[in-house]
């Protein structure tokens, strides 16, 4: 039990080093594009940001679970050009979610539209997790060691916790109160921010998808 509480431990600790670092710039252009092209409040950002980043937290999961169930970590079996289409394809959803927002006059979100948009970050979150990354090969390989699918995704999520902590606090309530004041000075400017926004995803998601961008 003593390892086993050692193991979650150190986990989260490498979660919470890898998201205070390259994972929180990774999301800048595909999370925080979505956040400041949107007229929402700081609770909306909160929430969309918490949607994304369960999105990438149960792909961790999943990784190191089938990882322990196969006793082999999955890191050689996954093809990562068919990640990056689906995470493309996430993006190009998302964008197409913005541009249509970008249409209505006014563009205060409507309860379906946040509906959309947190399905839709959900969505980009769980591609953005199916594409591993250093530490989580190690997560997934230390998985595949316990041979158990239990403590494989109890390593999963632990990691997933922590990689979660700093980009939450950046982008769901830094950001989120930060924004409002940008979004106040640009309320007249709102459709072009959402359709700019739209815009950004596409071609970040046709990087992504022709494997031109490594996010």
């Amino acid at each position: 039990m003593e390892i086993i509480f050692s193991s979650i431990l150190a986990t989260f600790i490498i979660g919470l080093s890898f998201g205070a670092g390259a994972c929180m710039f990774t999301c800048i252009p595909t999370l925080g594009v979505m956040l400041l092209a949107q007229d929402i409040g700081a609770k909306e950002t909160a929430l969309q940001t918490l949607r994304f980043n369960l999105g990438r937290m149960t792909a961790y999961a999943l990784l190191a679970a089938v990882s322990g169930l196969l006793g082999a970590s999955l890191v050689k079996q996954l093809d990562m050009s068919h990640a990056n289409l689906i995470f493309a394809a996430m993006l190009f959803f998302s964008a197409t979610l913005l541009w249509k927002k970008g249409t209505v006059t006014g563009c205060s979100s409507s309860a379906g539209q946040k509906k959309q948009f947190r399905a839709g970050l959900f969505g980009m979150g769980f591609a953005m997790g199916l594409r591993p990354c250093a530490p989580l090969a190690g997560v997934m390989a230390a998985s595949a060691l316990t041979g158990s699918a239990a403590y494989g995704l109890l390593l999963g999520l632990s990691f997933g916790a922590g990689a979660i902590v700093i980009p939450q606090l950046v982008f769901g309530y830094g950001l989120g109160r930060a924004g409002a004041e940008i979004r106040s000075q640009l309320r007249d400017k709102q459709q072009l921010l959402a359709r700019t926004g739209a815009s950004v995803l596409v071609l970040v998601g046709v990087g992504v998808g022709m494997g031109w961008l490594s996010l």
